[in-house]
């Protein structure tokens, strides 16, 4: 679970993220009093930080303004809003795969 206090998720670097393999993430909004929660795939969430990096580090001519060595990428609301309050992702990740054994 990642929580946003100020409006924003900061990925401290894109790179390690988006090496992870972390099923689904819950992300939490709780900026001027909000409890908002986005249950995100985790494979939607790397892919999306991803492209929206790559597009910013674009737009800024490859190397970032203040501080090259920068790995750092920030996740807004809108761009997991399609998310917002889908617990039953989870039910989703619990079930077993078609061909898993049973115990």
């Amino acid at each position: 679970m990642q929580v946003a206090a100020q409006g924003d998720w900061i990925i401290a670097d894109i790179d390690r993220m988006t090496a992870m393999s972390v099923h689904v993430y819950v992300l939490a909004n709780v900026t001027e009093g909000r409890r908002d929660f986005y249950v995100v795939p985790g494979d939607d969430l790397r892919a999306g930080g991803r492209k929206r990096h790559d597009e910013f580090m674009a737009s800024v001519g490859g190397v970032r303004p203040r501080n090259a060595e920068s790995r750092h990428t920030a996740i807004y609301p809108k761009d997991v809003d399609e998310w917002r309050d889908r617990w039953s992702l989870f039910a989703d990740a619990t079930q077993p795969a078609v061909g898993d054994a049973h115990s």
